[in-house]
């Protein structure tokens, strides 16, 4: 731990010195669960050393791949997938369990896979021709038990207005200016993917304003940052766990709030809070008790509120078209039931990927009905503070009534099987 405190100390100086202004955040919608473990290492480019984690299936071993959703909203996440590979760099090269696999490979996976799903509707037919043309790798899980605990998120539509009334009090903000942020790779590649947030104070980086600061201490007061306005906090906050979604407006038009980046400090769900605040039992808690519970008790809600000092920062964007999911870390909307977050630092954005677990059962108006088995194809387009490791995958549910529910009900265990095109099939796709 030593060299760590070292480079981090060096990491902030030099942050410091050479970082002002204005700066990017990461363009992704961050998951509403909160678990991370220590796991081992997996996909990791190849210039880092580190042993891959990731099984190489044997085919008599594949499971069937029979994916249980829509050919369209496959076809959607191929193509936008087909666009990100296009243009993604080509001199990464990946570790996948002793086979080097570059983006140009996983190009060609996607084409071969984009070929086979637009040429058949015959689901046996498929599973044979995926066995047929494709290696199968699966994400080791905690402790090399092949297991991978899946959460959820979604985009979520909540009433907000664009000015400020006494109905709509509480403010959404624009990411401020003095926050900055620090790609820690551009000092060491064994931090790929990891950044940290501040601001700076004279010579120093700081950590930023917390969620108390900003919100109950008038932090951002008169630095004209609001670009929304909420009836509560918690409607708010659940837009905050989520990253980004769409505002209902008071006349009748819906914008998308778009993730700008995080203050970078401690996640917290305020239901988790209440809990451990002993304001409510965990039995049969709900999204709607905690709300319901804070609206008869507002000198509550500062303390709850404040336990997660993370706080995101958006940009309003108008809607072109009702099905387009919010950007993903890859660059291009995500497609609901079909993008998931991963941890980028092990595999590899653009990979394509068959998901087998238990999930929610709910119907289109939003009721749960219980759990079922499910399995579909997958891409992974998007990352998540709290999705580290080999076991962690985070689901992107679209937006809805259906998708709240969803993702309010996911905390599955499962398996998630990564494709590569058969080496003697890589030099062109089938």
């Amino acid at each position: 731990m030593k060299n760590w405190k070292t480079y981090f100390i060096l990491c902030l100086f030099f942050a410091a010195g050479c970082l002002s202004g204005r700066q990017a955040g990461k363009n992704t919608v961050q998951p509403q669960q909160a678990v991370q473990e220590n796991t081992p290492q997996a996909a990791q480019p190849e210039q880092t050393g580190k042993k891959t984690s990731l099984f190489k299936v044997d085919e008599k071993d594949y499971p069937e791949f029979k994916d249980l959703d829509t050919k369209k909203s496959l076809l959607k996440a191929l193509a936008l997938n087909e666009k990100y590979l296009g243009n993604a760099k080509k001199e990464t090269v990946y570790d996948f369990n002793g086979r080097k696999v570059t983006i140009k490979e996983l190009a060609t996976t996607n084409a071969a896979l984009k070929k086979i799903i637009s040429e058949n509707d015959d689901p046996a037919e498929t599973d044979r021709l995926v066995r047929e043309n494709f290696d199968v790798y699966q994400m080791s899980g905690l402790n090399n038990d092949r297991t991978v605990t899946f959460t959820s998120y979604y985009e979520p539509t909540t009433e907000a207005s664009l000015e400020k009334d006494n109905v709509y009090k509480y403010p959404m903000y624009a990411r401020p200016y003095d926050l900055v942020t620090v790609p820690l790779e551009n000092f060491n590649s064994k931090f790929k993917g990891e950044t940290i947030n501040g601001r700076v104070e004279g010579k120093n980086l700081v950590p930023y304003y917390s969620r108390d600061e900003i919100d109950f201490q008038g932090r951002f007061k008169g630095r004209g940052l609001e670009i929304a306005w909420f009836k509560n906090l918690p409607d708010l906050m659940d837009l905050h766990i989520q990253g980004s979604g769409r505002l209902a407006l008071p006349d009748g038009r819906e914008v998308k709030a778009l993730f700008a980046g995080t203050n970078g400090l401690k996640f917290k769900g305020w239901l988790s809070a209440m809990i451990e605040q002993g304001l409510i039992s965990r039995e049969g808690i709900t999204h709607e008790a905690g709300k319901a519970y804070l609206e008869k008790h507002p000198d509550k809600v500062r303390q709850v509120m404040s336990a997660n000092a993370r706080y995101t920062f958006f940009k309003i964007q108008g809607i072109t078209d009702p099905d387009e999911g919010p950007i993903g870390t890859y660059g291009y909307p995500l497609t609901g039931w079909r993008s998931v977050a991963a941890d980028i630092s092990l595999y590899p954005l653009g990979a394509a990927a068959f998901l087998k677990a238990p999930m929610p059962d709910v119907d289109d108006n939003g009721n749960y009905k219980g759990q079922k088995n499910d399995a579909r194809f997958v891409f992974i387009q998007d990352t998540g503070g709290a999705i580290k490791g080999t076991n962690r995958i985070d689901f992107f549910a679209g937006n809805g009534k259906k998708s709240r529910t969803f993702a309010f009900k996911v905390m599955n265990k499962g398996q998630l099987y990564i494709f590569l095109l058969k080496e003697k099939n890589s030099s062109n796709a089938i």
